[in-house]
């Protein structure tokens, strides 16, 4: 039986997928990204990611933005605990792997 060929764009890149991770190291989401080396894929998610901060939502602006620690005012506040790339779930996918993983994607927001 042959192997299934990788998933590759007109551009020569692959399609790296990867798992995102918490402050704590627990699993909270998954991506991919389009690079031609796995370090280039590196950098390309090190540049995504969210540091955890905490976020306090500001009325005039309409949205949250971050403060330096909790705040006890009234207002919601919350920690978000960031994404981080997990490296080592980092992966050249496949045809059916990429299919699956928007699959998973598509299921998840629905």
């Amino acid at each position: 039986m042959a192997r299934e060929k990788l998933l590759k764009n007109s551009r020569g890149e692959y399609n790296y997928h990867f798992n995102w991770i918490d402050e704590k190291g627990s699993v909270c989401g998954f991506n991919d990204v389009w690079a031609h080396s796995k370090r280039e894929a590196v950098k390309k998610v090190r540049a995504m990611e969210n540091k955890a901060h905490w976020a306090l939502y500001d009325p005039e602006k309409g949205c949250y933005v971050e403060v330096p620690e909790f705040v006890d005012n009234g207002e919601h506040c919350f920690r978000n605990s960031g994404m981080y790339l997990k490296a080592d779930s980092m992966y050249k996918a496949t045809r059916s792997e990429a299919d699956a993983m928007n699959l998973l994607g598509w299921m998840m927001t629905i």
